[in-house]
């Protein structure tokens, strides 16, 4: 493809679960073949088991494109918690997915399988996913971070001049944005019920 002409600076990769890692080798043996690395890759919940423990250099890492997003809706069942891109978003905490009835996250593969809705959401409605930063996976995981200021967007207006961990919260029902009302604690419903999982798990 780059001997007829493709321009890697036009070249954007995309893969799910076990996808994301395939298109991660697809831009490292890109780069080994031609000295340059695709303009931006995107990993949604890319695979967890067998990858885990693995080095970076045999699954998705931030060096494999010039931008790398990741966005986490399993991360302890199908898909994984370690951080992948240059932008990690933790959708609602990223391991469990709010279900279309409230109070009933969906489980495991629904949740894993979510990532692409998302995505796809994230395209049809630019600048509705918005994530804030995080200092940590484990405030991701416990939506720890709604006193932070800085904020990301999700989808093709990610801003990659602002790296890092960020936490999003998600409606329960499609298309799922919540845009900024996503920022208020007060009003994540989902956010209060995992907080009362915490509380009465360390009681």
């Amino acid at each position: 493809l780059h001997e007829n002409g493709l321009d890697p600076d036009n070249l954007e990769l995309v893969g799910a679960s076990l996808g994301a890692h395939v298109v991660a080798y697809a831009a490292k043996h890109f780069y080994q073949v031609t000295g340059k690395k695709p303009s931006r890759l995107t990993g949604l919940d890319p695979a967890g088991p067998c990858y885990r423990n693995l080095p970076l250099e045999y699954k998705l890492a931030p060096t494999d494109a010039m931008k790398v997003d990741v966005i986490h809706t399993n991360i302890d069942g199908f898909g994984i918690a370690e951080r992948l891109g240059h932008v990690d978003f933790y959708v609602n905490g990223g391991e469990f997915q709010p279900g279309d009835i409230p109070y009933f996250p969906c489980l495991v593969i629904c949740s894993h399988l979510r990532a692409i809705v998302y995505w796809w959401q994230a395209l049809e409605h630019p600048k509705k996913f918005i994530g804030m930063s995080c200092d940590s996976i484990q405030d991701a995981r416990y939506a720890n971070c709604f006193n932070s200021s800085e904020t990301n967007y999700m989808g093709l207006e990610t801003k990659f001049d602002k790296q890092g961990i960020f936490y999003l919260a998600t409606h329960n029902e499609f298309p799922y944005y919540r845009a900024k009302e996503g920022l208020k604690k007060d009003n994540e419903i989902y956010t209060s019920v995992k907080q009362a999982e915490i509380t009465s798990n360390n009681i």
